[in-house]
């Protein structure tokens, strides 16, 4: 794919997801004001555990989709393919359904009580939710990474914000669990769509194979990409689910959670921008194309730059004037959106460090890294957060993970060197690299 047709594809896909943020933006502003920050609490913790439980049901399948299946059809493994397709679905109702009954024993939730808690319906929807993020997910490996993208960044934002406004339009009132019903008709609605959207992308030698499966191999694969992507996903979240523990009966969860929501914007456009290099990255790293990865890291890194600029200065600028948007009391949100995108701005920048260290399979210090992030950003959120609310939540978040990212960066660059050290015919770099780092 030469440069020129990676440029337009990324300007498409930045534009999908600049339109996607703009309608979910829409949509927490629109629930924001009509709930009030009481109502928005509960919706927002609400969807911070669904996209944590989304995560961890999907188990990584989807990111290892993008890593193995361009290998399995450039190979006509098509009875491996047709297995590995068969088999994450099923690990995924599975676990959805497992993480579901957990989750409502753990609320005492009862039958009868699932239509009237935002928690409950979530976890109703949960195996949709997954299955989407893998779908999506694997027709971005069979090439349909723009008709995947709008799907997820467009179509379900649509659905949702549409469902929403039809409900406030009605006679009947918006409640925190009829929101969380609006959120799953858009997950929903992206599902019917991308598996149709799948079907026709995915080659046809792999309907008429029959399946092989090694589920072993498949789940020791699949593992690294729930860990990282598990613990990333609660570093974003994470914030939102501690201050509801801590400060239940005030307003905090509303006023951090849109700050969040406002100050990782330029991770949305990163993540999307990036979709469309995973497939051919998975080749790269069959062939050990280190070059060409190198020079999509840098030709990325150049445009994120200008971006993150930018949206530095509008943040700062207006910011108070964007979360006055939703409520004045909104507008508390201030400091913590700043510190929020200035350590964005970080994770953007450096956010394909972590690839350079699985090139030469240092998996396990990406995942030790990330869990100590983690870890700390929860000590220091339980006690910052208790003391300065928002602003003390936002600090728990930005410090841990901008000293995270500049650390993958000094590790990524030590082992870089090492990497052009090493033989033209070694096998020691470029083995079992985890693709999803491209979309960050």
């Amino acid at each position: 794919m030469n440069q020129r047709s990676l440029d337009f594809k990324g300007f498409v896909l930045l534009l999908f997801s600049l339109a996607g943020f703009m309608l979910t933006y829409a949509t927490a502003i629109l629930l924001a004001r009509t709930l009030g920050p009481e109502g928005y609490n509960d919706y927002a913790v609400a969807i911070a555990l669904a996209t944590i439980l989304a995560t961890f049901a999907e188990m990584g399948t989807g990111k290892f989709a993008m890593r193995t299946m361009p290998a399995y059809y450039e190979q006509r493994q098509w009875k491996l393919a047709r297995g590995y397709v068969g088999f994450s679905m099923g690990l995924i109702l599975l676990i959805s359904v497992l993480l579901g009954v957990v989750v409502a024993i753990g609320e005492g939730l009862e039958a009868q009580q699932f239509g009237s808690h935002a928690i409950g319906i979530v976890i109703l929807f949960l195996p949709a939710m997954a299955l989407l993020g893998f779908g999506v997910e694997l027709s971005m490996a069979n090439n349909a990474v723009v008709r995947a993208a709008f799907v997820m960044r467009l179509l379900v934002p649509a659905v949702t914000l549409t469902t929403a406004a039809a409900w406030i339009a009605s006679s009947y009132q918006l409640t925190a669990p009829k929101a969380a019903y609006c959120y799953a008709c858009g997950s929903v609605a992206g599902l019917v769509v991308v598996w149709f959207l799948a079907r026709r992308t995915i080659p046809r030698d792999l309907f008429s194979a029959t399946a092989n499966y090694e589920p072993k191999k498949w789940l020791y694969g699949a593992l690294p990409f729930l860990y990282f992507g598990l613990l990333i996903s609660m570093l974003s979240k994470v914030g939102v689910l501690i201050l509801e523990v801590i400060h239940p009966e005030e307003s905090m969860v509303a006023v951090y959670s849109v700050a969040v929501d406002t100050g990782s914007l330029l991770y949305i456009v990163a993540k999307s921008t990036d979709k469309m290099f995973m497939p051919m990255m998975s080749l790269m790293i069959e062939h050990r194309d280190v070059a060409g990865m190198l020079r999509v890291r840098r030709h990325r890194r150049a445009v994120l730059s200008a971006i993150c600029a930018a949206y530095v200065a509008v943040v700062y600028f207006f910011g108070k004037d964007i979360l006055a948007v939703f409520g004045p009391k909104f507008v508390e949100g201030f400091p913590a959106l700043c510190l929020i995108t200035a350590s964005t701005c970080v994770w953007t920048l450096f956010s394909l460090a972590p690839t350079f260290l699985k090139y030469n399979r240092k998996n396990t210090l990406v995942v030790a890294l990330t869990a100590t992030t983690v870890l700390a950003n929860i000590l220091l959120c339980l006690f910052l957060g208790r003391r300065f609310g928002a602003t003390g939540a936002a600090i728990a978040y930005a410090v841990p993970v901008t000293l995270l990212y500049i650390a993958f960066a000094y590790f990524s660059n030590q082992t870089l060197a090492e990497i052009r050290r090493l033989p033209a015919d070694s096998d020691a770099t470029l083995h079992d690299v985890d693709a999803e780092e491209f979309s960050i």
